[in-house]
């Protein structure tokens, strides 16, 4: 028995170290969370990772079950909502979840539409005189909410368009101008839908991997903003979906040695629980507090009008199994006495 404590330690070392096997499946679609290109969302998907469940999205939403938990991040669709997607994301908001939306001049419209809410991005880029590098890249001026304002120097955009028909929570500067109209036009814009909630990013350029350097904290506060530990990224809407590379990579591991001396100690402990009769004394120590089991007349509770001596006859048999019960087992011990005495006369 005592083998089996190395074989456990070995066991437990054994799955510290063995390399792990992680697929990996490359593209160079725009916005699609597993391109590593400028234009793609890989870097984004990793924060995502690290706040909690990512789940990849290349079905139409009305084949999925949706957890009302969770957050659908829509990020530059090119492709059309069919009308039975439409009708899962509005039960999917109905029931309390979260739809982040991201867009500029694509076809996220049809779906803003679809689910009756008044708001839209608005088909001409936003011009500002505050800007980064040059003027395509427009520099965000206001943030309202403090927790996505928090340690935000600056929110680089890219050829953004803006959402009319909404309040905001970010916003570009008063001097901005869209179609040849100068104001302060949101950026950011959330409201409730259902239980659920709707959030609008004028811009998808904000969480590609070439702006995250500048971004990266809106991006982050922006993920703890959604409320949630599960993401459901949507890749389904890019028309140019493009697999060039699809392999594994094995991630050799080193031996943590913290891990390593739990592995021992649970090994010993179990040793000491067991073999030290530990585990013994706590069975028989159970076993003294169960109630003892009280015996009792089985034919007590029998119905009336039943012969209770054929039941104890026909018992008997079956205990003895034989129809001649106790006189037939008291002749089978005289017949072993018999020939003990025959054998010892010989």
């Amino acid at each position: 028995m005592r083998y089996v404590y190395p074989l456990l330690i070995f066991a437990g070392i054994f799955l510290l170290i063995v390399p792990t096997v992680v697929p990996v499946l490359k593209t160079s679609a725009d916005f699609c969370m597993l391109s590593t290109n400028w234009n793609g969302c890989s870097q984004f998907a990793k924060v995502l990772a690290e706040r909690g469940n990512l789940v990849w999205i290349m079905n139409p939403y009305n084949t999925l079950d949706l957890d009302e938990k969770g957050v659908l991040i829509v990020v530059g669709p090119d492709v059309d909502f069919s009308s039975l997607e439409i009708k899962a994301v509005s039960n999917f908001l109905n029931r309390g979840g979260t739809l982040l939306l991201a867009d500029d001049f694509g076809t996220a419209n049809t779906l803003i539409a679809g689910l009756e809410i008044d708001w839209k991005f608005y088909d001409r880029p936003l011009g500002d005189i505050f800007y980064d590098k040059r003027a395509d890249f427009p520099v965000v001026a206001r943030i309202e909410d403090p927790g996505l304002a928090y340690n935000v120097e600056k929110l680089v955009l890219n050829v953004p368009s803006v959402i009319t028909g909404s309040e905001g929570e970010a916003f570009s500067s008063k001097v901005s101008v869209v179609g040849g109209k100068r104001g302060s036009y949101p950026i950011m814009a959330e409201t409730s839908y259902g239980e659920g909630r709707v959030i609008l990013l004028s811009d998808p350029d904000i969480v590609i991997n070439d702006m995250m350097t500048e971004n990266r904290n809106f991006v982050e506060n922006l993920v703890a903003y959604l409320g949630s530990d599960l993401f459901y990224f949507d890749d389904a809407h890019h028309p140019d979906f493009n697999p060039y590379l699809i392999t594994t990579v094995y991630v050799h591991r080193e031996l943590d040695r913290e891990k390593a001396f739990m592995v021992f100690t649970f090994v010993a402990a179990l040793l000491l629980f067991i073999e030290g009769g530990i585990a013994g004394i706590i069975v028989r120590a159970i076993g003294r507090l169960m109630p003892a089991h009280r015996g009792g007349d089985i034919y007590e509770d029998l119905p009336e009008g039943i012969d209770i001596k054929t039941i104890k006859r026909i018992v008997n048999e079956i205990q003895t199994g034989t129809k001649f019960g106790d006189s037939y087992e008291q002749g089978r011990k005289g017949k072993g006495i018999y020939r003990a005495a025959k054998r010892g006369s010989q």
